[in-house]
């Protein structure tokens, strides 16, 4: 059984993100309201290139924080087993995750805490706040300025961020309060049930079935803060890994397969919740495709040959039941 050394673990996932990394950890090194002591920093890497995983060991070597570095090969993302290396390495009684395109605020360590004090069975979703700007240097103190202040003036940033803002609130009121929760910025009480479903490989939303589990199975309470903030930087939302920025039929597959799986083990979800980015797929002479976001289709129809596509080229053998 390991031990809780520490109040906090901070879980950074990271894949060919080193030039954010040095800036995730000056924010950590420059963090209040909490002492260094308090908490550990584990980056956890998904099959990274060689010379990326040069630059984090240096980015490490030359902090103060107890940092420690865990990482895996694959032929592809991973985010779920990755997430789960560093869970098995953490010694925190709070684990934090954050991905390798979140910049912490100064006080998101503190605020983790505090809204987790006197609770068990608690789950902090954390503000996303997505950001616009040329990423070159590493001075801590104009980026942050950046982070703070760049979305003042951008439409798609704001549009953006208001649709999100939306959809958090209403999934906040209604039965499915669990998907306000986002793998990019979350803290949890470390448990037994604090583990990610590996089956999910590639992109998809390993997240999401790890928030509904802890919710509807084991009776985790989910809390939005809006004001404990990180501000995402890496090619706005369209992340590591996701299917709609590689274009390639491996990450089409992986997403189809994916999320079929998800609404499987997880049901009585609305379809359009699970499926709405299959509206973005279409299927031409036996390959997958991504198409423009407004094209019409039923997605009923669409799921359905998702799942029979599957099936018969054996990506995953619960398609049809």
């Amino acid at each position: 059984m390991k031990s809780n050394d520490f109040p906090l673990s901070v879980i950074l996932l990271t894949h060919n993100q080193s030039d954010i990394l040095s800036v995730q950890v000056v924010a950590l090194e420059r963090q209040e309201d909490i002492r260094a002591t308090e908490f550990e920093v584990i980056v956890t890497d998904d099959s990274s290139r060689v010379k990326e995983l040069e630059k984090i060991e240096e980015i490490l070597a030359e902090t103060n924080l107890s940092c420690h570095l865990v990482r895996q090969m694959s032929d592809r993302f991973w985010a779920a087993r990755a997430r789960n290396n560093a869970i098995n390495a953490s010694k925190g009684r709070l684990l934090l995750f954050l991905d390798g395109d979140m910049i912490p605020e100064v006080d998101l360590l503190s605020r983790h805490l505090l809204a987790h004090m006197g609770r068990t069975n608690h789950i902090v979703a954390g503000n996303r706040l997505r950001r616009r700007f040329g990423f070159q240097g590493n001075n801590f103190g104009q980026i942050l300025e950046l982070c703070r202040n760049s979305s003042s003036s951008d439409p798609d940033i704001i549009r953006w961020q208001q649709d999100e803002e939306r959809k958090r609130e209403g999934f906040l009121q209604s039965a499915n309060s669990w998907r306000a929760v986002f793998g990019c910025h979350f803290s949890v009480n470390a448990t037994p049930d604090v583990i990610f479903d590996e089956s999910f490989k590639g992109w998809g939303p390993e997240d999401a079935e790890f928030a509904y589990r802890l919710a509807l199975r084991h009776g985790y309470s989910v809390e939005y803060a809006q004001d404990i903030k990180a501000y995402e930087v890496d090619n706005l939302g369209q992340g590591v890994a996701n299917v709609f920025r590689l274009r390639t039929q491996q990450a089409i597959v992986d997403y189809l397969r994916n999320t079929i799986y998800f609404f499987d083990k997880c049901p009585c979800q609305r379809l359009e919740d699970v499926f709405q980015g299959l509206r973005k797929l279409e299927l031409r002479d036996g390959e997958w495709f991504i198409t423009p976001a407004d094209k019409e289709c039923d997605l009923k129809q669409r799921i359905v040959q998702a799942r029979e596509w599957l099936a018969i080229n054996g990506h995953y053998e619960l398609a049809t039941k």
